[in-house]
Order: structure tokens, then sequence, then C-alpha cells
């Protein structure tokens, strides 16, 4: 490595954390914080499971959203089949959230 880049590096890492001798103590503690903060909060997910009612709200309404907007787009074709192809649409939107959810759990689990 050159004077030059050696200096650029220098320059670059200047203001970058060096450990945690560097954090003032009321840096460090509000990080202690919101680190606790994050444990109570994993592990009230985690006692409520995957599947909350708040998610089953959102999944519900998001399914009802995207069904309402189907059968608006197919009501030139009949009411029977603008019907079917809403209820199919916004039940395959509610699957899809699910399977999204899994391979959330998944992905937080491998990490």
């Amino acid at each position: 490595m050159s004077r030059e880049e050696r200096r650029q590096y220098e320059r670059m890492m200047k203001n970058m954390e060096r450990g945690g001798a560097a954090l003032p103590p009321a840096a460090r503690a509000k990080a202690e914080r919101n680190a606790a903060r994050r444990a109570v909060r994993r592990s009230q997910t985690e006692e409520r499971g995957l599947f909350a009612t708040r998610f089953w709200v959102r999944a519900a309404l998001i399914g009802l959203a995207v069904g309402f907007i189907v059968l608006s787009l197919q009501w030139g074709e009949g009411m029977p089949r603008a019907l079917y192809a809403g209820l199919i649409v916004g039940g395959l939107t509610v699957l899809v959230l699910i399977g999204l959810r899994l391979l959330q759990r998944r992905a937080a689990n491998r990490s």
C-alpha cells in the first residue's frame, strides 16, 4: 500500500467505531437498553407464536383488498365469474403472505 493509499484509508476509517472502549458511557447505556428491549420483544414474539392475531388481521385485510380489486376488474365478465376470481385471488394472496411469514421465520432461525 502506498503512502497516499494509506492516508486515504486512514481518512476513511477516522470516523469508524473502534470497539467498545470508544463509546461514551451514555451511548453504551443506550445500546444496552436497546439490546434489552430487543430481547424482550423477541421473547414476546416467541410466546405469541408464528401467527399472531395481528398477522391474521393484516393478512385478511390485504386479501380482502386484493380480492375486491380483482372483483372490480372482472365485473364486466359477469357476477359469478368476478366473484370467484376475487375469492380465489384473495385466498391466494393470504396463502402467499403465510408462505412469506414461514420463509422469514426460517431465515431468522438460520442466522
